[in-house]
């Protein structure tokens, strides 16, 4: 039977409903998402849909199948939603954010706030604040002010009355004591406390709920992975950062551990363990790529994993699993698409699903495996029209050392094949995230507007092993800024971009790349848009919040620039600014605390002081390093674009 796809009215009519596309439609590419994240309660009798509104994250509920709204969770205050979890088949869990000051962005103090379905029994459950208000407790309450944060660790399906959780103590330094505790839904009482062996520990739970292993870093960046037998800890390997390492996942019900590992510091494959032989079970390797994704049931059953060696791709381990045969049956409709399961009932009929895609936006669905019917509910992003969306072209190039690169390229949807305006965008981090075929959240705005995409995951990029990400450590201002003009003389000698008309655009790590690319390359790009980059690396050094505020960030820095101050000048793009000669601009949060808007002011004075052209800066006025208010995006996405008009011209809108 195939799938039959309905869009019915009444949830539809819940969304925001577009009027007629502008022209300059891109500049609200970043417009909150209206559907974060949509839940089913395990019986099904309620759909959850985390949305955001007037920039506060709210919960709505409905009862399905009416989709009728019966309450919907508004925190009082500068309180908003984050996180939630149906944890039983009438009361939600929820992680309590805070709007800081005048920051745009929220923070997570570890709160947890409690309410049924239909709005009745709402408690805040655990905090340091005493309850949903942030009224200190009477004395007569059983919740009281806890100076600690808290995590669901385990549902507790067998007492729909509780759940696991693991509460960090804040000791007002690196030595938080961890622990795990039993907690009342109902009356927020804790019990069954156990103590982890080390402080900073993440605890992980059999599927009965038992504490079984901690996972923690140390002050040298070693993970140190322990096991608990006969009520006792025992440490059961390490390894230094930048090695390979076992890391653990989840328990299956006869007390093997899932794990992520490598032996040789190639793609990190998935793989069973058995704690007390210490051997290792092969589930799934991928030659290129490392594990992307475990595919796990709501109760911790693993049955397969997914990997991105371009497009994404699902490996199935248990082909009998409900789960598996929904995915399978779903890849089988939708070929062009990877479909998720992001929640089910318990008895595996009614599934949440969304389709990772270079096509549409994401979108909420609901599968019924008894009727095979695919209903949508929900629109993430009813402001950008899917018509419009480019392909993404998986594309590899050969890097001058021979080492092999993988990437991305998006074409404006109707743009001619060859001689495009073309803007690379190398992504953050740079260690550890990489970029992804599907829909562009970010940076989506640069084909929208007209001008092909280049993304490539130079070497240093997470996603391909320990020792290509190695390889990235002290070649930030040298192998990787190589990788990078290496893909964009690829795309010019390919036909696919005009040699005149390329310009370079980055965030973060790729606000960094994007200052010393022009410093390394002044004739190869007409220009450069760096938002919130590191370009002096001493200031980085002494005032990102991680270097600050950790034990580890400074020996992070020692390992990925080095150790000397010599280091950090050869490092910084700053020293560079004598050899810019491409016009610039700066975008920079006000309030970054991963990367202080220090950096542009020193860029700005360096720039002055060689007798550059000053460049201007965008400051983004109450924004922390990733910008959420809607007003701030529409006007660094506006101003960039008039930017990148100015010098390479106009793009080929996209046709629908």
């Amino acid at each position: 039977m195939g799938f039959r796809i309905f869009k019915p009215a009444l949830v539809l009519a819940l969304l925001t409903v577009c009027g007629p596309v502008a022209a300059e439609y891109y500049s609200d590419w970043l417009k909150p998402r209206e559907i974060l994240n949509a839940k089913i309660s395990p019986q099904g009798d309620y759909i959850a849909a985390l949305k955001e509104e007037d920039e506060r994250r709210q919960l709505a509920i409905f009862e399905y199948p009416a989709m009728k709204l019966i309450h919907v969770v508004s925190l009082p205050g500068k309180n908003e939603v984050g996180n939630y979890w149906w944890v039983n088949d009438e009361r939600v869990l929820i992680r309590v954010d805070y709007d800081w000051g005048n920051r745009e962005d929220d923070v997570s103090y570890g709160e947890l706030y409690a309410v049924n379905a239909d709005g009745k029994k709402g408690k805040y459950l655990f905090g340091f604040r005493g309850d949903q208000n942030g009224r200190t407790k009477s004395r007569v309450s059983k919740v009281s002010t806890t100076a600690a944060s808290a995590r669901l660790m385990h549902p507790r399906w067998q007492d729909p009355k509780t759940v696991l959780i693991q509460i960090t103590e804040w000791n007002r330094g690196y030595n938080n004591i961890t622990k795990s505790a039993v907690l009342d839904i109902y009356s927020g009482r804790l019990t069954r406390e156990l103590r982890a062996p080390v402080p900073n520990a993440n605890l992980i739970a059999d599927a009965e709920g038992n504490v079984r292993f901690a996972f923690y870093i140390d002050d040298d960046q070693t993970g140190v992975f322990f096991v608990r037998e006969d009520n006792k800890w025992e440490e059961f390997s390490s390894a230094a950062y930048g090695e390979t390492q076992v890391e653990p996942l989840e328990l299956d019900a006869e007390g093997n551990l899932y794990v992520y590992r490598s032996d040789d510091g190639g793609p990190k494959g998935l793989y069973l363990l058995n704690p007390e032989t210490n051997e290792f079970t092969e589930l799934v390797q991928h030659d290129v790529v490392d594990i992307d994704g475990t595919l796990m049931d709501f109760r911790g059953n693993v049955y397969g994993a997914v990997v991105a060696p371009d497009k994404y791709e699902q490996v199935i381990t248990d082909p009998d699993h409900p789960n598996a045969q929904t995915r399978l049956a779903l890849a089988a409709s939708f070929p062009d698409v990877m479909p998720s399961i992001t929640s089910q009932t318990h008895d595996f009929r009614l599934n949440l699903v969304s389709f990772t895609s270079d096509k549409e936006t994401p979108s909420v669905y609901l599968f019924d495996r008894e009727t095979n019917r695919l209903q949508k509910m929900f629109d993430g992003f009813p402001h950008v029209p899917d018509e419009i969306l480019p392909e993404m072209e998986p594309i590899q190039i050969e890097a001058r050392d021979g080492t092999q690169l993988y990437g991305y390229l998006s074409r404006p949807k109707g743009a001619p094949q060859k001689n495009l305006p073309l803007v690379i965008v190398p992504h953050g981090g740079p260690h550890g995230p990489r970029d992804y075929w599907g829909y562009q959240w970010f940076e989506g705005w640069i084909p929208a507007a007209g001008y092909a995409m280049l993304q490539v995951n130079f070497r240093g990029s997470g996603g391909y092993g320990q020792n290509f990400e190695n390889a990235g450590h002290k070649e930030w201002a040298g192998k990787m800024q190589d990788d990078l003009t290496d893909s964009v003389r690829w795309a010019i000698d390919q036909g696919i971009a005009d040699p005149e008309r390329v310009c370079i655009f980055g965030w973060s790590y790729g606000g960094y790349a994007a200052v010393m690319s022009i410093a390394r390359e002044p004739e190869l790009y007409k220009c450069s848009v760096a938002g919130a980059g590191v370009y002096d690396q001493k200031v980085q050094y002494d005032n990102a919040d991680f270097t600050e505020f950790t034990r580890w960030g400074k020996k992070y820095m020692d390992k990925v620039i080095g150790k000397t101050a010599e280091d950090l000048v050869a490092a910084s793009p700053i020293t560079y600014v004598d050899e810019i000669k491409t016009p610039l601009l700066l975008v920079h949060g006000e309030d970054d605390l991963r990367v202080p808007v220090e950096h542009a002011y020193e860029l700005r004075k360096a720039m002055k002081a060689a007798g550059k052209p000053v460049p201007r800066l965008i400051e983004l006025k109450n924004e922390g390093h990733t910008p959420r208010n809607a007003k701030n995006n529409r006007r660094w996405i506006s101003e960039t674009v008039k930017f990148i008009e100015q010098h390479i011209g106009k793009g080929h809108p996209p046709k629908a």
